[in-house]
């Protein structure tokens, strides 16, 4: 009765934010590393680039700087950098128990950049880009824990983040780029048990 190891993937849901029910869930399964996904946002239509939020625990801020790399790669956006996120908008990232990072891969208030988001063949890309990053790095007995903003709620289930420049939402971006970087995952896990 042989235990199978393999890298496993947990979407976490509700409040991130108040009651921290994500960041609990984070703790119930024992997840190596947290992935928030986000797109962001300004007045100004002309503001871009991307970002990365970091809780800075363990090895989060290395982690930051290999996905900020494939990102700015893969989009040909502009580095906004690593950024911590106590004292941001990305404050509940500490509340996790382990290394937690919240990806701004672009402004989608900004057409250019909202349309590498519209590019399914970028998002693939990018998607993917990313799953690689998180594949090399991850132990292989390790959860994942994946959090897309402002999707599955507790106190406000109907919240879809900032307006995208094409009149759609940023959680709707968000989901689509963590399922590409999912699939990847589970793809690989699968070739390497197979060997």
């Amino acid at each position: 009765n042989r235990k199978v190891i393999e890298l496993r993937i947990v979407w976490l849901k509700g409040d991130y934010v108040r009651n921290h029910e994500r960041q609990r869930q984070a703790l119930q399964t024992n997840c190596r590393f947290v992935l928030s996904f986000h797109f962001n946002s300004a007045d100004n239509p002309k503001a871009g680039g991307s970002e990365i939020f970091s809780n800075g625990k363990s090895d989060a801020d290395y982690i930051a700087n290999k996905l900020l790399t494939v990102i700015t790669q893969t989009l040909g956006t502009k580095s906004r950098g690593i950024k911590p996120a106590l004292g941001s908008r990305a404050g509940f990232l500490r509340f996790y128990p382990c290394p937690a990072v919240l990806l701004e891969p672009c402004f989608i208030s900004n057409p250019d950049e909202a349309n590498l988001v519209h590019d399914l063949s970028v998002m693939r890309q990018l998607g993917e880009a990313i799953a690689e990053v998180l594949f090399k790095w991850l132990p292989f007995d390790s959860v994942l824990g994946i959090d897309i903003g402002h999707k599955f709620k507790t106190s406000n289930p109907s919240d879809r983040g900032a307006r995208c420049f094409f009149g759609d939402y940023e959680a709707d971006h968000a989901e689509q780029l963590a399922k590409v970087v999912a699939a990847s995952i589970q793809l690989r896990t699968k070739e390497v048990m197979r060997r």
